[in-house]
């Protein structure tokens, strides 16, 4: 009987969520709607990363012990997890493994991150055949070692992970990415009388010319957004063809995306791809309060590259944002190097504990490095987060440590629970 008012009751609060969030915020149609549905039906760790409007009503609406003060927030990533890592390059020419998507950056709990990404471990790891219990262990450790020693002072705010400070399946994925550079051109693009353009690829769609103009338009708008210690003379980013890209990831439906191949530095094999993709408020911001008004009003795409700016040392030279028709976009490398980890690549316990020892670091170094040393320019912190963090959690790691698990699993749990219920939500809607 309580399962079945459970069922319920919670299906009135996913039905309510996501018709808020995709119809009424994103404004999916019902295509792109079906499509996202689609793909969040595959498992429970594909649905809860497909919902993290979902998370955010439910862990927003708890207290939750060894938060911060309300007053000195964290600048966090938004939606932390388990793929929201991955390879790519920097500025430094580096090929680094950090995190790759900064299109929930906002202000709030540090929590929010560490938890959602602490559930998503449980739900791979359930679905992968691993215990999560000493993954979410490790990787909460690392965090809280790493985040003490920036809070001393001691870590160095501009490290990156590369080859020389990484180890097993992070550190093979690496190696791995260091020969993709001239692929991306050869899979992407094809020489016709000389000109390179785009090749004629399922999931890439030629623009009208209308749409081509547009984005010419407001090419000189992307230019002076760059900061100015990276960017090049106009010629370098002279378009030479630019296409509609197609299937974005699950979050990202309905999110107009453009893969746009500039000069470069000259040559046939020095040209670019950039990725112009629609930014629109973050999904925490939904949810928790709104701790300063630059945040609420700044430009989206700029809010998204000022995330990455603040969390990555030597960042993508790139990184821009324009408006186009009243829609706000940022611009960014479509990186070469661009891998993931996948199931694949976990073969042990011992190389999901390793993978997760990093991520904990690295989730430490996006904490440490976004506040008031962040050096970006958007004023927006005045406090150091990594002090305030590890001052809230105390000496007790265990203890903290603990709670991440049982909140994890409970959430883990939940949302196995509710995926039922969306499926069966999906078919009757």
């Amino acid at each position: 009987m309580f399962t079945q008012v459970y069922e319920e009751i919670r299906q009135l609060t996913i039905s309510k969520v996501l018709d808020f969030y995709d119809h009424e915020v994103r404004r999916l149609d019902e295509a792109a709607r079906q499509t996202k549905y689609q793909k969040m039906s595959a498992s429970p760790f594909l649905f809860f990363r497909g919902s993290s409007h979902l998370f955010y009503y439910d862990v927003t609406r708890i207290p939750l012990g060894f938060d911060t003060p309300p007053e000195t927030p964290t600048w966090i990533q938004g939606d932390l997890h388990f793929e929201n890592f991955g390879v790519h390059g920097n500025a430094k020419g580096e090929i680094i493994y950090d995190v790759n998507d900064f299109d929930e950056g906002y202000l709030g709990s540090y929590l929010y991150d560490l938890i959602r990404m602490a559930v998503s471990v449980q739900l791979f790891a359930e679905e992968a055949g691993y215990d999560a219990k000493p993954a979410i262990a490790a990787y909460v450790q690392h965090y809280l070692d790493d985040l003490r020693q920036y809070a001393k002072g001691k870590n160095p705010s501009k490290v990156c992970f590369t080859t020389d400070n990484t180890k097993g399946p992070i550190r093979k994925l690496i190696k791995k990415a260091e020969k993709k550079k001239a692929e991306l051109l050869g899979e992407r693009t094809t020489v016709v009388d000389g000109q390179r353009r785009f090749a004629d690829l399922p999931d890439m769609k030629r623009l009208d010319s209308s749409a081509y103009t547009a984005i010419e338009a407001v090419w000189p708008e992307y230019i002076a957004s760059i900061d100015a210690e990276d960017r090049q003379e106009d010629g370098f980013y002279a378009i030479k063809d630019i296409v509609y890209k197609l299937d974005s990831g699950t979050a990202s439906i309905g999110l107009e995306r453009y893969y746009i191949l500039v000069e470069g530095t000259g040559g046939e094999h020095e040209d670019l791809i950039l990725e112009m993709k629609q930014a629109q408020s973050s999904v925490p911001s939904l949810f928790v309060p709104a701790y300063l008004q630059e945040v609420e009003t700044v430009h989206q795409g700029r809010r998204i590259v000022t995330s990455q700016k603040a969390m990555q040392a030597h960042e993508d030279p790139y990184l821009g944002y324009v408006t186009m028709h009243g829609k706000e976009y940022y611009v960014r490398e479509r990186s070469p190097y661009k891998k993931k980890l996948k199931a694949k690549h976990i073969k042990s316990q011992d190389d999901l504990e390793n993978v997760l020892s990093i991520q904990g670091q690295i989730t430490a170094k996006i904490h440490a490095r976004a506040d008031m040393d962040a050096g970006v320019d958007v004023d927006i912190l005045h406090h150091h987060a990594d002090v305030v963090i590890i001052e809230s959690i105390g000496v007790s790691d265990a203890e903290f440590i603990r709670q991440i698990q049982r909140w994890s699993s409970a959430y883990a749990a939940r949302t196995t629970l509710d995926f039922q219920v969306f499926l069966s939500w999906l078919a009757n809607r």
